[in-house]
């Protein structure tokens, strides 16, 4: 049975090209999420709160994140009930996409 070591996962990390890797595939990612949102009426404010970012904290200075700081992102990309009619409206689940 294979064994890990502690601290592996840090030195794999700090090792070179790692980090750039792992921000070229959140960057991928967001690119995905935001090519799914395109569609949306409220898509260039969507749009723009996708961002990748660093993620903060002592152990995870080698992390990155998409971040969406939308304030209807929950609503946008998983639906809600339209506060008018009652009726459900259909999220975009441009999150999801951008996992694809």
């Amino acid at each position: 049975m294979a064994r890990l070591r502690n601290g592996l996962g840090k030195r794999i990390a700090n090792m070179p090209g790692v980090n750039a890797t792992v921000k070229d595939e959140a960057t991928r990612r967001a690119y995905k999420v935001r090519s799914a949102a395109s569609g949306h009426i409220l898509s260039g404010e969507f749009q723009r709160s996708i961002k990748v970012v660093k993620a903060s904290g002592p152990h995870r200075r080698q992390d990155w994140l998409v971040a969406i700081n939308h304030p209807w992102a929950i609503s946008i990309n998983w639906g809600h009930i339209d506060s008018k009619t009652g009726r459900p409206v259909r999220g975009i689940h441009a999150i999801e996409k951008g996992l694809e």
